[in-house]
């Protein structure tokens, strides 16, 4: 198996393995339909990451879009039960590139969890996502914010939406000096300024910063997503993993669609995140009622840039043989080759510039070894 996943690219070596790793924990593959109808994704443009939606007008007139995201799919079009909804998914989305505002195809593949949706399930995710990270490269890190906290504090001010739309900007950019200042020009108290400060510049590991977090709990929402922090934090601990997660609450998401948990992974060779997730029930409770949801997304596309693949051999068997020499048996010899797990590929002269382990030339009916590394 390694020898095979050594052939594919890294996107393509990742898309399989990420998948069996998905299997593993009683996830079920998800296939959806390229195009839903354009007013569907016009309705929750807010909720989409990028801009613009490729439509195209369908035979029957009605506008359709391609997927520009799967989340949203997935919640409108999957089968609900009494029981756990467990998803995993291959698939692309089509959105508009910021850099070069043209369209592209983006390779994705997570998870989706529909249903009750409680601190073990949440806790499942994460040790997913941070698996799914290890899969990419073992030099990673798992961020990992909760909405009760920026969000909830942002919503005791007396400010406009405007000034709370800048705030949430600083946070992210940890930019606590102009933070700083939109308090100030806003009115805003000197002892809830502070609080935004500190609350936007924790980051560390889960234990040590869960309990710096929790001495800033001020009111009832912050300190019931304490306690969900350290469930999740107990229930990873025992994990060889673990010291790849941190707390950090600059990592904020809409807040029409997200509550609760919220996490972006990264990669050492990566300069943005590959990896965004978290808790959507106001999404899910949008599109289907009474739903809770949780899950994450894996960004494929750019990882080939990053992580090229260095292939010593293009196989590790090249076989040459003359087609004038007729010969039954080659066939037979070169699927035996394959059952055993090499690779083969046969030809009648050398391929330009093509590398094997070894190199046969086939001649009345046996092979004769010409070179081998």
């Amino acid at each position: 198996m390694d020898g095979f996943l050594a052939t594919l690219s890294k996107e393509d070596s990742l898309t399989y393995e990420l998948s069996m790793l998905y299997k593993q924990w009683g996830y079920k593959e998800y296939r959806m339909a390229k195009f839903e109808e354009y007013s569907f994704y016009s309705d929750n443009r807010d909720f989409l990451s990028g801009k613009g939606i490729l439509a195209f007008n369908n035979s029957d007139g009605r506008l359709m879009a391609l997927k520009p995201d799967i989340t949203l799919s997935i919640v409108k079009n999957a089968k609900l039960s009494g029981a756990l909804t467990k998803l995993y998914y291959n698939e692309s989305v089509f959105r508009m590139s910021d850099s070069s505002m043209d369209y592209k195809e983006i390779k994705q593949t997570g998870v989706e969890v529909l249903g009750k949706v409680d601190e073990y399930l949440i806790s499942e995710v994460l040790m997913l996502a941070a698996k799914s990270l290890k899969t990419i490269d073992k030099d990673f890190v798992l961020s990992i914010s909760h909405m009760a906290f920026i969000p909830s504090l942002l919503a005791e001010l007396e400010i406009g939406e405007n000034a709370k739309k800048d705030i949430i900007e600083c946070v992210k950019g940890k930019n606590i000096h102009d933070l700083r200042d939109i308090c100030a020009k806003c009115g805003v108290s000197e002892e809830k300024t502070e609080l935004l400060a500190k609350l936007a510049g924790i980051n560390g590991k889960l234990d040590n910063a869960i309990e710096e977090l929790c001495t800033l709990a001020c009111n009832e929402e912050m300190e019931k997503a304490c306690e969900e922090l350290r469930f999740i934090a107990a229930s990873l601990r025992k994990s060889e993993l673990a010291d790849r997660l941190f707390i950090d609450l600059s990592v904020l998401n809409n807040t029409e669609y997200y509550n609760g948990i919220i996490f972006q992974g990264y990669v050492e060779k990566a300069p943005s995140a590959v990896l965004s997730g978290g808790r959507y029930d106001k999404l899910a409770g949008k599109l289907r009622e009474n739903t809770q949801a949780v899950g994450f997304a894996v960004y494929l596309d750019n990882l080939n840039l990053y992580y090229k693949k260095k292939r010593e051999f293009d196989s590790d068997i090249l076989i040459i043989f003359d087609s004038a020499n007729r010969s039954e048996t080659l066939l037979s010899l070169v699927e035996s080759f394959v059952e055993k797990g090499f690779s083969v590929r046969v030809e009648h002269t050398v391929p330009e510039g093509y590398k094997a382990k070894t190199v046969y030339s086939f001649e009345n009916g046996a092979l004769r070894e010409v070179s081998s590394c």
